[in-house]
C-alpha cells in the first residue's frame, strides 16, 4: 500500500513539474511579445516596455515614467518606480496579449497613474 502511495507521490510531482513549465514557458513568450511601444486605443497612454522587468509610462499627467512588472499566467503585477519616489503598493490586473493588441484591465484596484478601466493598446509600428 505505501509502494502505491509513493509512486502516486512522484506521479503528481512530475505533472506538477510539467505543469509549472510550461506556464514558465508562456510567461517568457508573453515578455517578449510585451517588448516595444503600445499606444491606447484613444491615444490617451503610451506604454514603452523595455526589458522583461520594466516600462515607462506617458500620459497628459507623466511623462515617461519608470515601472517594474511580473508576468503571471493571466496576470501582470505592476509597481511604481518612478520619479516622485512615493509609496505605492504593487497592484495585479488581468491581461491579454494578441496578434498586435494589449489589454490590462486595470477596472479591479486603482493602479498609480493609470485610468480605472480596461485599457487596450495597439503595437505602435
Amino acid at each position: 500500500m505505501s509502494k502505491n502511495i509513493t509512486n502516486h507521490g512522484i506521479l503528481l510531482l512530475l505533472v506538477v513539474a510539467l505543469l509549472a513549465g510550461c506556464s514558465k514557458n508562456e510567461i517568457e513568450i508573453n515578455q517578449e511579445k510585451l517588448i516595444g511601444t503600445w499606444i491606447s486605443t484613444d491615444k490617451n497612454d503610451t506604454l514603452y516596455f523595455t526589458t522583461n522587468n520594466d516600462f515607462y509610462h506617458s500620459n497628459g499627467y507623466m511623462s515617461y515614467d519608470h515601472y517594474d512588472y511580473e508576468l503571471y499566467n493571466d496576470s501582470i503585477e505592476i509597481r511604481y518606480r518612478g520619479k516622485l519616489f512615493v509609496l505605492i503598493h504593487p497592484t495585479m490586473h488581468k491581461y491579454l496579449i494578441s496578434n498586435e493588441s494589449l489589454t490590462i484591465d486595470f477596472s479591479n484596484k486603482q493602479c498609480y497613474g493609470f485610468e480605472l478601466k480596461e485599457i487596450t493598446y495597439a503595437r505602435a509600428e
